[in-house]
């Protein structure tokens, strides 16, 4: 979101972000057992129901995030996540 046109202008400009262009596509996430633990909530969230939010400042734009995840990782650098287990057919 560029706060400073929606301070200025009052328009909410949105730029889009990873999510917002996987939108009916693939995202695909290397390291996935290494993300943050609010990354993984975020991108859970927005697989199951197709939408993701983005705020700034007091300023919010929901956006269409219907994608398919595929993540890949290296488990000796460390486990997955038990929210990812339920996901990922592991291969």
């Amino acid at each position: 979101i560029d706060i400073e046109k929606a301070l200025t202008q009052g328009k909410k400009a949105f730029e889009p972000g990873l999510l917002a262009k996987a939108n009916r596509g693939i995202l695909y996430v290397d390291e996935v057992n290494l993300l943050d633990d609010h990354l993984v909530d975020v991108l859970l969230d927005s697989a199951a129901g197709g939408w993701n939010t983005v705020e700034r400042e007091g300023i919010s734009i929901r956006h269409p995030a219907k994608f398919i995840l595929i993540g890949s990782g290296n488990p000796e650098e460390g486990e997955l996540r038990p929210q990812l287990l339920d996901r990922f057919g592991m291969h």
